[in-house]
Order: C-alpha cells, then structure tokens, then sequence
C-alpha cells in the first residue's frame, strides 16, 4: 500500500522551530486552499511580507513548507511521514525530504502558489552564539530538605492602615493625577492637531468620562447613546445627569494618551506606551507583599486589523492582545508586557532562555530581589537554563516542562511511564545546580521542574477511575501539589477582568 504523505501545518512548523537558534532566518511557505475552499482575509499589511503574527485560524492550519537560511547557506525542509504509523507525526531528520520550493509571490492577495511568512528578520548585528550546554550531575534521590533554606521567604509587611479603604480611593492610586495631567495635555494636544483648537478638558472631567466607562462594563446596552434615552428600560441617570452625550462623544473623539510627532517606530504599542508604563509603576508601588507569583499569558478581545493581533486556538479569548502577566494567586496585576513578536524579544535572553525564559526574565526586571519569591509558570516557559538563572538569582520556581526541554535527564522514557499505574512517578536530581525533574503519571504524563519543591512528602490526590467506576486516591509529589496551590492568578485576573469588562468601544484600535 503507498504511503500517504503530508505536510506541516504552520502551527506545526513554529512549534518546531521556536526555541531553534540554529538558523539565521525561516521562511514559511503556505500552500494555498483548495480553490473552492473560504479563506480569512489575513490581518497585516499586504504591501510586505506577511508576519505570523497576523495569520488567521484557517492559515495557521493550513499545510507550509520551510525555508531555513544558515550563514552556510540555503535548506528547504518538508515532512513525508506514513500516516498509518504508529508512532505518529515528529519532527526528525529522518522524517524529512528535501526539495526545492518553486518561487512565491509575498502578497497573499495575488499569490497563486503560495504566501510567505518571515518568522525571523534579518539580523542587524552577528547573531549571538547559544551558550555552551550547561554541567549537570544526575541523582536518583529527593531534593535536600535544606536546599528550600535558600529561599527562605522574609514576609515583609505591607502596611495597609494608610491606603485608602473604599473602592474610589483604591481606584485612584492607580489612576493618580500624574495620570490624568498626562491625558489632559495630550488629549488637548491631539485635539488641536485635528484643527479643534477650542478644546480643553480637566482631571475632573476625565475622570467622570473613565466613570461612564466602568459602568457601561456591568450596565450594558446595545449600543452606547441609550444610556442617554429618554425611555426608562435602557436610560442610566447616573451616566445622564453627569455629562451630556455629545460632550462624551467629544471626548471619545479626542482622548489621547500619547504626542504623535515622537511615536516609536518599532513599539507598536507606543500609542498607549506612556500610559502602560506609569500603570507598571504604580502596581509595582501598591504591591500586596507575598511570597508566590505565577507567570501566563492573557487575552485582551480585539476583532479588527493590527500588526500585533494574536489567534491563540483553544483560549476563551481567541482573537487579540496576547500580555504576559505576573500575578498573585488573587489575580493581583503586578507586572505585564505587550506581545509585539519577534521583534519585541530581548535577543539576549531569547538565545540564552529561548522565547518563554525571556518573557520572565523581562517580567522581574522590576522586581525586589531582597525577597525569596516563588514564581510557577506552565511549559510555555519552562527550560532547565531558566530554573538554574533564577537559583542564581534567589528565586524559587516551579513549572510544568515539555519532555523535549528536559536536556540529557535520565527518567523513564514518556512511553514507559504510560505503561504504569496512575500516580507512579520517577525523579532525578542535579546535584551541580540543585533543580530537580519529577515525571508522574497522572490522566496523561506531566513533567515538572523545580528548585525548592521535590517529591517528599508524597502527597494523595483525587482522580476518576472509569475501571473502578468511583474516585480514587493517588499518589502526587510534593512539587506537583505545590504547583497547583499556587498556580492560576493569571486566570484569575482575566475572571475578574471578564465580569466587568468595558462595552464602550471606541474606533482607535487602543
């Protein structure tokens, strides 16, 4: 029977290739739909290549080829795989053949063979060289109990008596008059550069019009003017009596928070950078002191057209702003940054931490190192060179890690680990750098990585059993339990966030 062969998809592709530092530049070529088959429009600019960043759900799913271009030169790579295999689609040397793409045209809305998507651009300077691996020494036993000393957690205390204790006075240690003086001038600014020359507004008005903002988040009508109706079904006296509707639209016309003649180029969030930055401050200030912080990303719900739009499949937000957020277990916003791509990456770090390990190298720059924290964050970040820089650093971390991150560590292979009965578990210990690896068989195999938690004391868990048609009790390593006490702010911000999130939406994609 001939084998059935297929490609990757794009997905596939930049999974493969995101913590690759071995080439200069990939080029993803999209093979185009069958011709009687819908397509999304793509969301970047059609002038230039397109950026993987802008691809739509139905792009990211289509079949792609790679051009990969080393300082040696050119190679084109392909998947061929048999699909009645059992072992499934990888990504192995052995699974590829090489061949020659035929020439492509970069505009999607005239390519008939193909759109090319640049995943890496050209480097302005000699590409950093990856460090060499790092030493370890494996050891099949627990982690020391003394090893969680080091990060001996000094609970500073946060004086709570002089902040304000009514949902206003919090609201406005955040939204402070450096705030609104920064709005007001620009916003008067902006106004004058449309030929208005007569505006004028005042931190008093301002902060009436953020007022109708949050209220409109869980007092929501179809459409923004019926909160100034005269029928009493959709009317808000409290948004009526305060300022008239077209003074509001006014000020929707004209709110800005930035002054265009000196935008940054290469942000493309410099129209609300000012604003982003003084709010980072001000979480970092008010910050309610404790020891675990957990690191995701979140979603911010935009639908139209921008460089920095994500489609992130499976999320409750799917289409957006994707920010990496570091939170409290509450959902406390302590720190975040703007997804902008590869080119918002500190290279530095990406090469030494790969993309996740930069994200959180970048999120603690701020933060206080006196204090032992311990962060945990998912495989999306996870590498064992990130758990050793934050030893280094005198953090404590714990994180779910993908079975390809775990470098040469000596457990149990994946398949063997699925053959055993649930909460069976394996361990290694680097003793050179004082991180541990547990591999547990839970619904499916999970790897964690940790630097103060190990398996002792062995902890139970509550699982269905379908063969026993009732609950059980299994095993579960210290580090896992830990892992899920402390995980989850981030989705907890994003629960608080999507209870009240602002309806009034403005034609500023900002």
């Amino acid at each position: 029977m001939a084998r059935k062969k297929s490609r990757f998809t794009v997905n596939e592709v930049v999974s493969m290739l995101e913590d690759d530092a071995s080439f200069q530049r990939a080029d993803i070529h999209i093979l185009p739909p069958p011709p009687d088959e819908l397509t999304d429009e793509d969301s970047g600019s059609e002038d230039e290549d397109v950026s993987y960043d802008n691809l739509s759900g139905r792009q990211l799913e289509q079949p792609a080829t790679v051009t990969l271009i080393h300082p040696e030169g050119r190679q084109v790579i392909d998947r061929a795989v048999d699909s009645n295999s059992d072992t499934g689609s990888t990504a192995s040397g052995s699974e590829t053949d090489e061949y020659e793409v035929p020439a492509v045209l970069s505009s999607p809305s005239t390519s008939r063979t193909g759109i090319r998507v640049a995943l890496r651009d050209p480097p302005s300077a000699p590409r950093l060289k990856r460090p060499p691996p790092t030493k370890r020494k494996w050891s099949n036993r627990d982690i020391p109990r003394q090893q969680a000393d080091k990060f001996t957690w000094r609970d500073p205390h946060t004086d709570t008596s002089r902040l304000p204790q009514t949902p206003k006075g919090i609201f406005e240690l955040f939204c402070d008059d450096d705030i609104l003086d920064m709005m007001v001038e620009q916003s008067i600014r902006y106004a004058g550069s449309k030929g208005n020359h007569t505006f004028t507004t005042s931190r008093e008005e301002l902060g009436v019009f953020m007022a109708i903002l949050i209220v409109s988040g869980y007092s929501i009508v179809p459409r923004r003017r019926m909160y100034w109706s005269h029928d009493t079904d959709v009317r808000n006296d409290a948004i009526a009596s305060t300022m008239t509707r077209d003074r509001f639209d006014t000020l929707v016309r004209y709110i800005h928070l930035c002054d265009n003649a000196s935008l940054d180029q290469d942000d493309k969030f410099s129209k609300v950078r000012p604003l982003l930055s003084l709010l980072n401050e001000r979480f970092l200030l008010y910050f309610p002191k404790q020891q675990n912080l957990s690191i995701d990303e979140s979603m911010i719900p935009y639908y139209g057209r921008h460089g920095a739009k994500q489609f992130i499949r499976g999320k409750p937000v799917r289409f957006g702003y994707k920010m990496w957020a570091l939170t409290t277990p509450l959902g406390y916003l302590l720190q975040y940054e703007q997804y902008q791509g590869a080119r918002g990456r500190q290279a530095a770090d990406t090469n030494r931490l790969g993309m996740g390990g930069a994200v959180v190298m970048d999120l603690l720059v701020e933060l206080n190192k006196d204090n032992a924290n311990h962060l945990t964050f998912d495989n999306l970040f996870t590498s064992l060179r990130l758990v050793d820089e934050l030893s280094k650093l005198g953090i404590a971390c714990t994180g779910t890690v993908r079975s390809n991150r775990v470098e040469d560590c000596p457990l149990r292979s994946v398949k063997e680990m699925a053959k055993t009965e649930r909460g069976t578990y394996d361990k290694a210990y680097d003793t050179n750098n004082g991180l541990i690896v547990i591999r547990w068989n839970d619904n499916n195999i999970v790897n964690v990585v940790s630097n103060v938690y190990g398996v002792e004391p062995v902890q139970t868990a509550s699982r269905w059993s379908r063969a026993e048609r009732r609950r059980i009790r299994i095993k579960q390593p210290d580090a896992i339990s830990q892992y899920n006490q402390t995980t989850g702010g981030v989705d907890r911000m994003d629960q608080n966030v999507g209870k009240y999130r602002i309806s009034i939406r403005s034609k500023k994609w900002w």
